[in-house]
Formats: C-alpha cells, structure tokens, sequence
C-alpha cells in the first residue's frame, strides 16, 4: 500500500502596518527593553530589530529626498582683481552647471578603492546603494 503524506509547513506570519507601529514605538520609550516588548507580544526579538532597522532606511531615505530636493548648486567665480572665487557675484544668478549633474564618490576602504558614478537624480538610490555597500 502506498500512501503519501504532505505535511503543511506553518505559513509566515504577517503582521499589520499598525502592530509594527505600535510595537516600535513600545520601544521607543526610555528605559524599553526591545527584547522583553517583542517576547511579549510573541515575536522573536530579531524580527523587531528587522523592522527597526528598515524603518531607519525608510526615514534615511524619506529625509534624503528631501535635502535633496532642496539642494541648490552654487557656483563661484573668480575676482578680476584679486583671482579668488570666494565670493560670489550677487548680481547676477548663476546658471547650475549642467555638465555637473552626477554624483561621484570615492571610497577606500581596506586595501581596495570603490569609485561610484550616479546621476544626481538618483541621489535616493544612489544613498541605498552606498548604505549596503558600507555595511
């Protein structure tokens, strides 16, 4: 006789945007133990430090846009007289470079070096990437 048998792994357990809310803010709290509030709602505590974690790259990102957006190039022009650039010449606005529309950073870390190149209108994602990059 043959039988077969399946057995149903337990599924995922979802949990709403109001519960992760509310647990993080439990946590929040001074003196909270991050532990102790996600035992005692049932969760294991890795989970909690997960969800903290992504809401730190969610705010990351959301206050980056922001600065970003609101980041305007100033460009400087050199004195006849003296030949330094460090004030500007107020009477006039400065067209933003248009050839200097990218991001470029340098980073040495250990023995190796990292160049990245990325438009400035990726700055978000341009963060993200430098973020798990340096982790």
């Amino acid at each position: 006789m043959n039988q077969v048998s399946t057995v149903a792994r337990p599924r995922r357990r979802e949990y709403s945007v109001e519960f992760k809310a509310s647990v993080l803010e439990q946590c929040r709290q001074p003196g909270a133990s991050l532990a102790g509030i996600a035992l005692g709602h049932g969760i294991n505590p890795n989970m909690v430090h997960r969800w903290m974690r992504e809401e730190r790259q969610r705010q990351m990102l959301i206050d980056l846009q922001q600065t970003a957006s609101a980041f305007v190039p100033l460009q400087l022009q050199a004195s006849a007289a003296t030949g330094s650039s460090s004030v500007p010449n107020l009477q006039r606005p400065v067209e933003p470079d248009t050839t200097a529309q990218t991001i470029h950073i340098e980073i040495q870390r250990g023995g190796a070096t990292v160049s990245v190149h990325w438009p400035l209108s990726g700055a978000a994602q341009c963060a993200q990437v430098l973020r798990e990059l340096l982790r």
